[in-house]
This record gives C-alpha cells, sequence and structure tokens, in this order.
C-alpha cells in the first residue's frame, strides 16, 4: 500500500510543481510524500490489528493457532468453555478483554481516518 501511494504520488502535480521550482529529493520526500503516505498506512494498521487480532483468538480456540502453553484469548476462551458449567465468568473474563481491545482499536482506526484523510478535512 506504501509503495502504490508513493508512486501515485510521484507523479502528482503538487510534486511535479515542487521539482520546478527546484526543490530537493529530501524536501520534497520528507514535507510531501511521507506525510501523505504515512497517514493512510497508520489508518490501515489500525483498522487491521482488530481483524488479526480476532483470527488469531479464534484460531487458538480451534486449537490450530499458537502452540500449547503459549498465552493466548483463544486459549482462553477455549479453557473457559471446557468448564463453562461450573465457572461461566471464565468466557466473561476471557471474551471481555478480546471485545474491548478489538473495539479500542476499531474506535482508533476510525479517529485516525477522520483525523488524517484529506477528503474528509475538506468537507468540514
Amino acid at each position: 500500500m506504501v509503495r502504490t501511494q508513493t508512486l501515485s504520488l510521484k507523479h502528482a502535480e503538487f510534486i511535479l510543481a515542487e521539482r520546478a521550482m527546484g526543490a530537493s529529493f529530501g524536501r520534497i520526500v520528507f514535507h510531501h510524500i511521507l506525510p501523505n503516505v504515512l497517514g493512510p498506512f497508520f489508518i490501515l494498521a489500525a483498522m487491521n490489528l482488530p481483524v488479526v487480532i480476532t483470527i488469531e483468538a479464534g484460531m487458538s480456540f480451534l486449537g490450530v493457532g499458537v502452540p500449547p502453553g503459549t498465552p493466548s484469548w483463544g486459549t482462553t476462551l477455549k479453557d473457559g468453555f471446557d468448564h463453562i458449567r461450573q465457572t461461566p465468568w471464565l468466557i466473561i473474563a476471557g471474551g471481555l478483554p478480546l471485545i474491548l481491545v478489538t473495539l479500542g482499536f476499531t474506535f482508533l482506526g476510525e479517529a485516525l481516518r477522520d483525523q488524517l484523510d484529506p477528503k474528509l478535512r475538506k468537507s468540514r
């Protein structure tokens, strides 16, 4: 994604104008290309992190994730599920942090998108 964004910015009119005015390569990279590439990268990372966490927890719950003995929310949920009739709070104690973390990263990604997306900034 970063490479594609950089290649598309490379031929943008404002970059060509900077070159025509004699701006150095470093100035173009650090003042124009990097700020326009890092914003979408951080947004994408924050929006994909809950998906990765959920997939890992689901695979660990099914027993095909991390090796046994390695701490994981999925193995915690699996252990709680095995004893759900005796101690249902184990499912709550294992599932609530998973829900809160995934929601937190989703809200972080939405907030970053609202702040860093230039298309949304113009419409305000």
